[in-house]
């Protein structure tokens, strides 16, 4: 779809101004020859009881001086490490446009002309596409995309799916082995309202010892919520008298991880992923860890809570209320056959999309192999579990990967829930399936609003209240 040109916030450039303007490019080299970047200067202050750096440049020529404006460094290992963007290598002058998508990257986009720094700051806070605020003009090469950045209180960044297939790392934010997490995009949501949901698959989440530790957890004698007959549907903890609310399509087991450091911190990397403007207790279930035996699974359902669940809480975030964000679904163990994440919405993943990711997600069995599974597993013909495998390897599935997750939203940019982000937990038909749940909510949770539960985006911190100013606000 061709961007629309627009001036940012000046207005929309009259048909006589595009007819007669020359390319961009070409008007920059020939109005501001020779201009070559100069020494950065730096210096040190204390911020949050961390060390940062601002630096800023100038540059000078034959057409005079440009100074780039002073540009934000998190300390390496800082909570914001990566969030935002560094110059571009090289760049002697500030680029003047960019095509610049709503958050999330869906809908029209449009092209933005910065002839100003104030302009482009006046614009609002733009991410790129490696989940970074961009700070100034020398942050983005000309004809760059970018996305902006959430304008409604509750609603929160949300990754640009680019194209199915499409890799890139998360700047700042490593696994549990120091290794680069990388998010690669599974599915390409639009505005339709039967788009596919918004789905992930992050690479390098847990190390080893992480996942070891989570299922030590869950079956020790100090974990007060250790494993036990899965629950589902209620909004009430176990101590509020959840742990009854048992379902007969959901045939697990489950413990939570409320209160160890391994728990903690997951979490805060699942929020450092998201791109979250800092951790919050009250924004985050525990750590729900699974165990799936032979034949046990769960039938398509939805992690969001429906927006009258109940009296006490305003569950709707298109109404300042709060729910389930998304999820970070954690694999803690390979599966040899069977325990994969369905989408039943969502068509099966064709080579045509993505030939390397087909190849990796696997071959289905043969009919003659399922029918062996469903019998040896003890599920009857028909039954939900039965009708459950053929959406399995009929429709979008990803498979166990012991230390990866998915990412995948229960809510749209806007704050509506997405209805299409249906997915079950596919029947176990050879070995056991580990896993866990780390729900993220777009404000405080059910029962952790400290002041009104009808109002719970009131008690969001400002540095996670949308909207949000252009370039780094110190």
């Amino acid at each position: 779809m061709a961007a629309k040109k627009v001036k940012a916030k000046k207005g929309r450039k009259t048909k006589a101004e595009e007819a007669t303007s020359q390319p961009l490019k070409a008007s920059l080299s020939s109005s501001l020859p020779g201009i070559i970047l100069a020494a950065g200067i730096a210096f040190w202050y204390q911020s949050s009881g961390e060390n940062v750096v601002i630096n800023s440049s100038s540059s000078s020529g034959s057409g005079g001086v440009t100074q780039s404006p002073p540009y934000y460094t998190p300390k390496p290992g800082s909570w914001d490490d990566g969030y935002y963007s560094s110059p571009v290598p090289d760049q002697n002058i500030p680029s003047t446009y960019a095509i610049i998508y709503p958050n999330g990257g869906i809908g029209e986009p449009t092209e933005a002309i910065f002839e100003t720094e104030q302009e482009f700051l006046s614009a609002g806070r733009l991410y790129n596409d490696l989940g970074q605020i961009v700070q100034s003009r020398f942050h983005f090469e000309n004809g760059t995309a970018l996305y902006s950045g959430p304008t409604k209180p509750g609603t929160h960044f949300q990754w640009p799916a680019v194209t199915v297939g499409h890799k890139r790392p998360v700047p700042g934010v490593v696994g549990g082995t120091g290794t680069q997490i990388e998010l690669e995009t599974l599915t390409e949501p639009t505005s339709d309202p039967n788009s596919d949901p918004r789905v992930f698959y992050v690479h390098n989440f847990l190390s080893a010892e992480e996942t070891d530790e989570l299922i030590r957890f869950s079956t020790a004698d100090e974990n007060q919520y250790k494993m036990r007959p899965s629950t589902g549907g209620t909004h009430k903890a176990w101590n509020q008298g959840g742990s009854e609310a048992r379902l007969t399509t959901r045939t697990s087991e489950n413990a939570f991880d409320m209160q160890t450091k391994n728990a903690a911190n997951i979490k805060r990397r699942a929020f450092r992923l998201m791109r979250m403007g800092g951790y919050r207790e009250e924004l985050a279930d525990g750590i729900q860890i699974l165990r799936y035996e032979l034949g046990q699974a769960y039938v398509a359902h939805h992690d969001f809570f429906p927006e009258r669940q109940s009296d006490d809480h305003n569950w709707d975030p298109l109404r300042g209320g709060s729910n389930r964000l998304a999820t970070v679904f954690l694999y803690l163990s390979d599966v040899e056959y069977g325990g994969q994440t369905v989408f039943p919405l969502v068509d099966k993943l064709t080579s045509e999309k993505s030939e390397e990711l087909v190849r990796r997600l696997g071959d289905a069995p043969s009919e003659e192999m399922l029918k062996n599974f469903v019998a040896d597993a003890g599920l009857k013909t028909n039954s939900w579990e039965d009708k459950l495998i053929e959406k399995c390897y009929g429709r979008f599935a990803v498979p166990p990967r012991r230390g990866d997750a998915i990412l995948f939203y229960s809510q749209k940019p806007d704050g509506e829930m997405d209805r299409n982000s249906l997915h079950g937990a596919c029947p176990v038909l050879k070995g056991t399936k580990w896993g866990a749940n780390l729900w993220i909510w777009n404000s405080c949770r059910y029962s952790l609003c400290s002041v009104d539960p009808l109002n719970p985006v009131g008690e969001l911190p400002e540095e996670m209240s949308a909207p949000y100013e252009g370039g780094y606000v110190g």
